[in-house]
């Protein structure tokens, strides 16, 4: 294996570890090689391997228990959600609306928050949830062209992607928001049926995958009485 890349060695076979469960060669819940089996795969040391396969354990993208081969997770810890962060959207039948859902080379912000190239093409979702009949949230996702297009065979239906994601073996270790107060523009106030100016709880989202790269970056623009946000501290 080549060691001429910046990247520190244990960051590169982390990496490859990565590709082979992104690419279904290790399926949720099967053991991946042993130790030795990788150092040789690889020629590297044990300390590299252990150090990669560390990394990916406090990940929750691997798992090791005493006695047991290290293994996929079955399901990420992390996508279960922050136990002292928990968001709640008002209402007992949930679905969404696609509004749009486009290729663009627009929307600079969105790509630098993806780590795209300018030049590059993203595909956006953008959709109304609607919570009992009713239009609560205003929409848009952000997504690279390879996860717009598996999005694109369930976006009409599902109201989370994520879960239909991890199918294809795309899951997320981290989920960065900022929430903060915006004003209805005429055209998202006309799909909420509120005045233009009216207050918006507004939500921007940064989601990573297991390869530490953005997979989707996400507004979302609620009725402030549709959503609740609530952070517990402490144990």
């Amino acid at each position: 294996m080549s060691k001429q890349r910046k990247l520190p060695l244990y960051v590169q076979i982390k990496n490859k570890l990565v590709n082979n469960i992104k690419e279904g060669v290790w399926q949720p819940g099967e053991a991946i090689p042993s130790e030795s089996q990788l150092i040789e795969q690889y020629n590297v040391s044990r300390t590299t391997i252990r150090q990669a396969v560390q990394d990916l354990v406090q990940k929750n993208v691997l798992e090791t228990r005493r006695g047991a081969p290290t293994r996929v997770r079955e399901e990420p810890q992390v996508e279960l959600g922050n136990p002292g962060i928990m968001h709640h959207e008002l209402g007992t039948n949930m679905e969404v609306k696609v509004l749009r859902f486009e290729k663009l080379k627009e929307h600079y912000h969105a790509k630098y928050q993806l780590k795209l190239e300018e030049e590059a093409e993203v595909y956006l979702l953008e959709r109304l949830r609607i919570a009992d009949g009713r239009p609560i949230a205003f929409q848009q996702l952000f997504l690279p062209l390879s996860i717009g297009e598996k999005v694109k065979e369930f976006s009409y239906k599902d109201f989370d992607i994520f879960p239909k994601l991890g199918q294809h073996n795309i899951h997320y270790t981290n989920i960065q928001e900022v929430v903060s107060a915006s004003n209805a523009t005429q055209y998202e106030a006309d799909l909420l049926g509120i005045v233009p100016g009216e207050a918006l709880t507004d939500i921007e989202r940064t989601t990573v995958g297991i390869d530490s790269m953005p997979i989707e970056y996400s507004r979302t623009k609620y009725l402030p009485n549709a959503f609740h946000y609530r952070v517990e501290i402490g144990k």
